[in-house]
């Protein structure tokens, strides 16, 4: 039986989620809720991290631990780095990269990778949940700890690694998944340009953007049950 977690950095990237849920039950690991239940018809377990690389890593992992899930979504918002995309699009990582560490140090330690690559699988079940309902692109993600909201901190950001978007969970889930060999994919809602309006964007669209993204999660679970 497929058993899917869910990870969101903030309460509003959840609790559209957390309401669908059906027959949840609830454990503390942490300090962190863990929602077990069913999504769409699939087993899922779903948390809140709270913000931030660290807070996202060791959810990860009490996530593998504990609930010893076969694979993981990570939904929410992020800052949108490409010229094409605007507000409201979605990003589905195919590569997730630390935008705040170099790259040569990050290889020395195990697993070893520069970035890291989503699952095939997860990528297209994505894709396919978007197709025809939003406006998305497939490319790589950039991770720091930091709000991106100055013009001259993206382009730095964007000369280097070229994303689709700017965050800051995705890179350390990602890593976490690639330690434990779980695939996983990110899904990311463009709630702002990473610039220096992107204060005043976050503000405005953070839920919509939030709501939007955890609908490709729902409609991923929904569809791949349907398929199997």
């Amino acid at each position: 039986m497929r058993l899917v977690g869910i990870i969101g950095a903030m309460g509003l990237e959840i609790e559209r989620l957390c309401e669908r849920m059906e027959n949840r039950s609830e454990s503390v690991f942490a300090g962190r809720t863990f929602y077990a239940g069913k999504l769409g018809g699939v087993d899922t377990v779903l948390v809140c991290s709270g913000i931030g690389k660290v807070n996202a890593a060791v959810t990860t992992q009490l996530l593998i631990d504990h609930f010893s899930v076969d694979e993981i979504i990570n939904t929410g918002i992020a800052g949108g780095a490409h010229p094409e995309i605007r507000v409201r699009d979605v990003v589905i990582s195919d590569t997730v990269a630390y935008h705040d560490m170099d790259p040569r140090i990050l290889a020395l330690s195990y697993p070893n990778l520069r970035e890291f690559t989503a699952d095939p699988a997860l990528i297209k079940e994505a894709a396919q949940a978007c197709e025809g309902k939003v406006r998305y692109r497939i490319g790589r993600v950039a991770t720091g700890d930091q709000f991106v909201s100055d013009s001259r901190v993206k382009a730095d950001i964007v000369s280097r690694l070229s994303p689709c978007c700017v965050e800051m969970e995705g890179g350390a889930i990602a890593h976490a998944c690639a330690a434990n060999g779980v695939p996983f994919v990110i899904i990311r809602c463009i709630s702002d340009n990473a610039d220096d309006s992107a204060e005043m964007d976050y503000d405005t669209f953070e839920q919509l953007a939030a709501d939007d993204a955890a609908e490709i999660v729902e409609r991923m679970l929904r569809e791949e049950r349907i398929r199997d």
